[in-house]
């Protein structure tokens, strides 16, 4: 009854526009008979004009981490002609597509980016959850394995920990969802070759799809490249004479300048560089600062962990990663083979520059100016190595950034903060003491009401609220009253724009424009939590007493580019209408001459 009830909510929540296709979320699309469809690489689709051109041998999927929507419009003046330009002229460019669901983060992104599915399917519901199963009952990374896999190659003994994730490795076990990957994999008998490349694990774990044929990230303990056991026991040669090369040291000594000095920052961002300690920007890492230029090495006498960090948090990253995926290319030959490619590449150091400094900020001007440098070397390699008519390039996102609060762009734009240096957490402290009062206090002494252990575990795992059945119901408390209780507790903070019992969300049929169809989407009943809050457009709650972030379903965080170019990619320009992002895996599809995957709600938009 349940599934049943979620998947008449699911037609009214993904009811927007001409884009959302329930059918094809409702069951997998019948795959084609014998003689049928051409094989995946081979035959020839239309293209703008009548004309026909052959299939790409290598289809490629960019992301760059937290690259809002409007950055490619509004910064478009000082790009160059061989970046974004080329894909907005020689393609089709989407310039308002949009997350349809909310919880806006980088694993639940990358997930429905190669899926076509929300996190609502993908089971990849945010970074990080609780998992109350029984046995388990503690808080799972995304990607976190379900036995540990050793890093390949290993790190070094170091007691340092790991900037992100666990230190059980990584694998794409928790995702529920068939990926691009995964369906080529399937049409080619395993011959098309999948390889994911990023800075973050989850991001190229989440693209990469269950048994991708590589699958490298980024680790600042030793500033190599590393896959796991669950992928391959040995790295690559490839990627061993990278990381040989020390490829993350090429910086030490150096400083981040600005990329065209000749241009007015200051105006074109409407900004100081720095804002100051109250101005909201965070002041880097390593000793970076505020202000351009940024150096690498702070007081470090050799290359180390807070330098490796610098590294990623800087343009150097995504630097580094496009040397990687340009040798994957020249090195596997992909595109090159009897069959269809896929690569994957996720362009971390975006997302945590927006992280520090805000989308206003000079920083983020920049990266974006080298994103487009990015794109446009990542073309040219492409021409020069498969072939003008032998790839198909897609740019997307998977989240937008909330601004800095402190520049009150919104009427109640304020900084809320989960924990403090002092430990002070503004939501669940005094929602506990008001549980405590609303229901009195057990025998033993205050009610342990969530079932997150301190407020570190708690903070990670915002916007959801996680009770603690066992202890309430030992009171003899319907969870569901208190569930009640903590939705209009939550909804009456002055910060608050509205919150939404699990109750709600499976039983209630919301308007397409409203917050809880876009929660709906991102609500898997086996992961989430009991209660799950919205702030009001521009607040900022987070564990951060300086920089932003993002996750929340106003249009900010959730306002995503899309571009494709190259074989079988029509030449449309810019497309206006409002587009749901989940097209991305479709038109991946589309390239690669394959079904999109099984769970995937979008057609492929032309």
């Amino acid at each position: 009854m349940l599934r049943a009830a979620l998947a008449l909510l699911l037609v009214a929540a993904l009811g927007v526009g001409g884009y959302f296709a329930y059918q094809h979320f409702a069951k997998p699309k019948p795959q084609p008979e014998q003689g049928g469809d051409p094989k995946p690489g081979e035959g020839k689709v239309p293209s703008d004009g009548g004309t026909e051109k052959p299939k790409g041998k290598l289809v490629v999927l960019v992301v760059f981490d937290q690259m809002r929507g409007d950055y490619l419009a509004k910064w478009a003046p000082y790009f160059g002609p061989d970046g974004f330009q080329r894909m907005k002229t020689e393609g089709v460019w989407f310039s308002e597509a949009q997350l349809p669901y909310a919880c806006a983060s980088t694993g639940p992104g990358h997930a429905s980016l190669v899926t076509g599915a929300p996190p609502s399917v993908t089971g990849i519901i945010e970074n990080e959850w609780f998992d109350r199963t029984p046995g388990v009952m503690k808080r799972i990374y995304c990607c976190q394995p379900m036995r540990p896999f050793a890093l390949v190659p290993p790190l070094p003994k170091t007691d340092e920990k790991g900037t992100r994730g666990t230190d059980d490795g990584f694998s794409p076990e928790r995702l529920l969802a068939e990926t691009v990957g995964d369906k080529l994999k399937a049409a080619t008998a395993g011959k098309g070759r999948v390889v994911s490349l990023s800075i973050k694990d989850r991001t190229a774990v989440l693209m990469g799809g269950l048994r991708p044929d590589a699958a490298y990230c980024f680790d600042t303990r030793d500033g190599l490249f590393h896959t796991g056991a669950y992928y391959r026991d040995q790295a690559h040669p490839w990627v061993a004479e990278f990381n040989g090369t020390k490829p993350a040291d090429a910086w030490f000594g150096q400083k981040w300048e600005r990329f065209k000095p000749e241009l007015d920052y200051a105006k074109i961002t409407g900004g100081a560089d720095d804002t100051g300690e109250k101005g909201g920007e965070a002041p880097g890492l390593n000793g970076q600062g505020r202000a351009f230029p940024h150096p690498y090495k702070g007081q470090l006498t050799a290359p180390a962990k807070g330098y490796y960090d610098a590294v990623e948090g800087s343009p150097a990253g995504n630097e580094m990663l496009l040397k990687l995926a340009t040798k994957a290319i020249t090195s596997e030959k992909l595109g090159q083979g009897d069959t269809t490619d896929l690569l994957c590449v996720s362009f971390s150091s975006t997302d945590l520059i927006g992280h520090l400094y805000g989308p206003d900020s000079w920083e983020v001007f920049d990266i974006t100016l080298r994103a487009d440098k990015i794109v446009a070397d990542l073309l040219a390699v492409l021409d020069k190595n498969v072939g003008k008519d032998r790839y198909s390039l897609v740019v997307s996102a998977d989240h937008g950034v909330c601004p800095l609060p402190e520049l009150k762009k919104f009427a109640a734009a304020r900084r809320v903060l989960l924990l403090d240096k002092e430990g002070k957490n503004d939501i669940f402290v005094p929602l506990a003491a008001v549980l405590d009062e609303k229901y009195g206090k057990s025998p033993t002494g205050s009610t342990n009401w969530f079932e997150t252990i301190g407020s570190k575990e708690q903070e990670r795992i915002w916007p959801w609220v996680y009770l603690n059945h066992s202890a309430i119901k030992a009171r003899g408390i319907p969870v569901e009253d208190v569930a009640d209780f903590v939705r209009e507790w939550l909804a009456g903070r002055d910060f608050i724009d509205s919150a939404f019992t699990r109750k709600q969300l499976e039983t209630t049929t919301f308007a397409p424009a409203d917050f809880g169809a876009k929660v709906k989407l991102a609500y898997h009943p086996d992961r989430c939590g009991d209660v799950i809050a919205v702030p009001k457009a521009g607040v900022l709650v987070t564990r951060y007493e300086a920089g932003t972030n993002h996750g929340t379903p106003h249009p900010y965080d959730r306002h995503v580019p899309v571009l494709a170019i190259g074989a079988g990619v029509p030449v449309l320009g810019e497309k206006k209408e409002k587009v749901s992002s989940l097209i991305v895996a479709p038109i991946l599809a589309k390239s690669l001459g394959i079904d999109p995957p099984k769970h995937a709600v979008e057609k492929a938009p032309y």
